[in-house]
């Protein structure tokens, strides 16, 4: 039976404030996720994250076929490699081995396109640390044996919610984003 509790209800405030075990346990294991990922990177390879992620999430709901964690693991590991040939000073554009991989590197690139064009360098150690630091999350998260060959996409997607503001700048995420690299963008 479902009961329509108003807002003030006190059992309703107890279910919001303490989500059933299941859900906790979730959260947890995501944290765990999000920690190595991100641990370690200097301000550069974590905007880089902050921008292909979310761009790979939204590219994830908009395509047909979606992209599986294995194209996701392929475009970082391109996105990495073609970083790594503009540190030694080669313009060599990477590519994966499928189509809808490649479309993946198009779409998480787009971001860093932007952040160029703003003075930002973005095909630089920080962008090919990011990146295999996602090849690498991909990887060990398919060896632990999850069974849907989307679920790192979904952990991501749970993860990167956008939200509707936030609370101290009002600002959505995109617009956090880009103001991360206008701040980027002086401090270099």
């Amino acid at each position: 039976m479902e009961i329509r509790c108003p807002a003030d209800c006190g059992w309703l405030k107890a279910a919001r404030a303490h989500p059933p075990a299941v859900q906790q346990r979730q959260q947890e294991h995501d944290a765990n996720l999000v920690v190595p990922l991100i641990r370690g990177l200097d301000d550069g390879g974590y905007a880089v994250l902050m921008a292909c992620l979310p761009a790979a999430v939204a590219f994830r709901n908009e395509a047909d076929p979606p992209p599986l964690d294995s194209d996701l693991q392929a475009a970082a590991a391109a996105l990495a490699a073609t970083a790594e040939t503009a540190i030694r000073g080669v313009l060599y554009e990477h590519q994966p081995d499928t189509p809808v991989a490649a479309r993946l590197v198009r779409a998480m690139s787009a971001p860093l396109a932007d952040a160029s064009e703003a003075g930002v360098p973005r095909l630089d150690a920080s962008t090919a640390a990011a990146m295999r630091r996602v090849e690498d999350a991909v990887k060990d998260f398919r060896r632990q044996g999850h069974p849907a060959p989307d679920a790192y996409f979904a952990f991501l997607g749970r993860v990167l919610k956008p939200r509707l503001a936030d609370a101290t700048s009002g600002l959505d995420l995109a617009s956090e984003i880009q103001a991360g690299f206008a701040d980027l963008q002086h401090s270099e």
